[in-house]
C-alpha cells in the first residue's frame, strides 16, 4: 500500500500507552509502528478494531514492562488475530517477559510468558534490545533517535530481576498525582516550584527503563517519553547538541508518563520546542491519578516555547477526566497562558 502522509492514534488506552502510526517509506510504501499496546482492556476495546485491517506492522515497540503497557500486547499475542498480521521486527529491553495477573500489577509467577508466546507466534520476528547505545537507528528512511533507557538502567534491571520478582507487590503505590491543593494555585506559580521526583532513579527502575525516541519521518517528528525520566531525556538530547539556545523543534510530544509530575521537569522542557503534547489516560487509578496541573504548568510557562498557540491534547474527553480526577485545569488557565485543552486522539 502506497502512502503519502503520516497518520497516528493515541488509542484510549485506560491509564495506559497505546499509539498506532501508519507512516511510510523512502519508496512511499506504507510502514505501521505499534508503540506499547495499553492495558488488557485496550485490546478488548480499541486497539483489536484498529488491527483487524492491518497484515503488517514494520515495528512494535514494548517501551517498558508496566501492565498498562504490555498487558494489551499479551491479549494481541494470545489471539487468533495476531496470525494474519506479519511483524517484522520487535523492540524489547526484558530478559523474561511476563503475563498480567490482573488489571494493575505485573505477575512474573503466574500464566504464559509474553517472549515465549512471540517466539511460537512470530518465530521470524526480530528480536531487538534497544538502549541509547544505538544512538540513531534508521528503517527505509525512517529516523529513531534513542534517547532511554542508559545501557547502566539495562543492566541494572537484568540484574535486579529476581529480586522485583519477590517484590513485585510491593511496586510504586504511592500516588504521583498533584500534590493537595495544586488546584488553587495558578499554572504560572505552580511552575515555578522546583522539580523533585519522589523517587530515585534506582528506585523507578521499570519506568526508567522505558524505550523513549525522537520518531523523524519525511513529513513529521514525534517525541515519544512512554514513562521515561526527565533526567536521563535531558542528559540525551544535551549529549547530541540540544541546549536552551538550541531546543529541539518537534512536531509533537506524547508527555511521559501521562502527566505525572514526577516525568517532565522545567529543564527538560526548556531543551523542547513544540506547538502540540499528547498526554495519555482516562484519569488514571485511584492510586496513580494523571494528569498533574505541575506538569501542565511546566509546558504551558515553557521558557523555550513555540510562538503561537499551545495546543494540548488529551485522548480522553475533558469532562470526563474531571469527574475522575477534579478540575485539574479551568478557563482561566487557557486565558493567561494563551494555549488549548483539546479532546482528540487522531492526528
Amino acid at each position: 500500500m502506497k502512502r503519502n502522509k503520516t497518520e497516528f492514534v493515541v488509542l484510549p488506552a485506560f491509564h495506559g500507552d497505546c499509539i498506532l502510526i501508519k507512516t511510510f517509506d523512502l519508496d512511499h510504501n506504507e510502514f505501521i509502528i505499534l508503540v506499547d499496546g495499553g492495558t488488557a482492556q485496550t485490546f478488548k476495546y480499541s486497539l483489536k478494531a484498529e488491527l483487524k485491517e492491518i497484515t503488517h506492522i514494520n515495528l512494535l515497540v514494548l517501551t517498558h514492562i508496566d501492565s498498562d503497557h504490555i498487558a494489551g500486547l499479551i491479549a494481541l499475542f494470545k489471539n487468533s488475530l495476531v496470525d494474519k498480521i506479519q511483524i517484522d521486527e520487535i523492540w524489547i529491553n526484558n530478559p523474561d517477559l511476563v503475563e498480567i495477573n490482573n488489571g494493575e500489577l505485573i505477575s512474573v509467577r503466574q500464566g504464559d510468558n509474553l517472549k515465549n508466546l512471540i517466539l511460537e507466534k512470530k518465530p521470524k520476528t526480530k528480536l531487538t534490545q534497544v538502549s541509547i547505545l544505538d544512538e540513531v537507528i534508521s528503517r527505509s528512511g525512517i529516523e529513531f533517535t534513542i534517547l532511554s533507557p542508559t545501557n547502566e538502567i539495562i543492566n541494572e534491571l537484568y540484574t535486579r530481576w529476581e529480586t522485583l520478582r519477590v517484590l513485585e507487590t510491593q511496586q510504586n503505590k504511592s500516588n504521583i498525582s498533584s500534590v493537595q491543593n495544586s488546584n488553587i494555585q495558578s499554572l504560572e506559580d505552580l511552575n515555578k516550584i522546583p522539580f523533585f521526583p519522589d523517587k530515585s532513579i534506582s528506585e523507578d527502575i521499570f519506568n526508567a527503563s522505558s524505550i523513549a525516541f525522537l520518531l523523524k519521518c519525511s513529513d513529521v517528528s514525534i517525541l515519544l517519553l512512554a514513562d521515561s525520566r526527565p533526567e536521563i531525556i535531558a542528559q540525551s538530547l544535551e549529549r547530541i547538541g540540544i541546549n536552551e539556545s538550541n531546543p529541539l523543534s518537534v512536531d509533537y510530544v506524547k508527555v511521559s508518563h501521562h502527566g505525572s509530575l514526577n516525568n517532565t521537569s522545567q529543564e527538560l522542557m526548556r531543551l523542547i520546542k513544540s506547538s502540540n503534547y499528547l498526554i495519555s489516560t482516562n484519569g488514571g487509578t485511584a492510586n496513580h491519578q494523571h494528569p498533574s496541573r505541575e506538569t501542565i504548568s511546566r509546558i504551558v510557562y515553557n521558557s523555550n516555547r513555540q510562538q503561537g498557540k499551545l495546543n494540548v491534547f488529551f485522548n480522553y474527553n475533558l469532562d470526563n477526566l474531571k469527574e475522575r480526577i477534579g478540575d485539574f485545569i479551568n478557563e482561566n488557565d487557557l486565558i493567561y497562558g494563551e494555549w488549548d485543552a483539546i479532546s482528540q486522539n487522531k492526528f
